[in-house]
């Protein structure tokens, strides 16, 4: 039988506003030892660092105010646990908080690779995302209390990868939901799939 499961978001806009307040906040310390010292780089480097700080800010808060127009939407996937080859079903249901012009709605199915390379001292990450199956509609002018559902039939693909998660890779797979709202950041929420090992009958 079909079982319906809502999956956590990985989408946490909360995190850049943290993470926004940390860099400035170690920024402006920078400038204190700059003024401290009379060290004009230092002061320099400090200024352009509250500034990519307050950027980082500016753009959470953003991504804030566009969940606070939009709502929280009802997302369910029919199995959260997958094998190879399985179909699956996700069931998209909302209503708008307050209204608002939405240009597209999307849904991808995405199967993300991320490796971690040790070169010298230096630590770096490459993630490449692969659309596996996307669905894009048309938008328009939402009033509050609109309501909008869609379902959607996506499959993990018969030669496709299962989850892996180990020390310096990983192979992740993803359902993606995104609202364009223009002169505002994406509302985007990821919710993250398990793909076992097996193939599917």
């Amino acid at each position: 039988m079909e079982r319906s499961t809502t999956i956590k978001s990985q989408s946490k806009p909360g995190c850049l506003v943290l993470f926004g307040l940390f860099w400035i906040a170690f920024s402006v310390v920078f400038v204190i030892l700059g003024l401290r010292d009379e060290d004009t780089p230092f002061i320099i480097f400090g200024a352009v660092f509250i500034l990519i700080g307050v950027g980082i800010l500016l753009f959470g808060g953003l991504s804030y105010y566009t969940r606070f127009r939009i709502g929280k939407p009802e997302i369910t996937i029919s199995e959260q646990m997958l094998r190879i080859g399985d179909s699956f079903t996700v069931n998209f249901f909302h209503s708008f908080k307050s209204g608002v012009q939405v240009d597209n709605i999307r849904l991808e199915l995405v199967f993300r690779e991320t490796a971690t390379y040790q070169q010298g001292t230096d630590t770096r990450t490459v993630t490449h995302n692969h659309i596996i199956a996307e669905f894009e509609e048309s938008g328009g002018h939402f009033q509050a209390g609109h309501l909008i559902q869609r379902n959607y039939e996506l499959q993990i693909p018969p030669d496709g990868m299962h989850t892996l998660k180990v020390r310096r890779n990983k192979l992740e797979w993803f359902v993606r939901f995104s609202m364009k709202v223009p002169r505002l950041p994406d509302f985007l929420e990821e919710f993250e799939l398990e793909v076992v090992p097996v193939l599917a009958n």
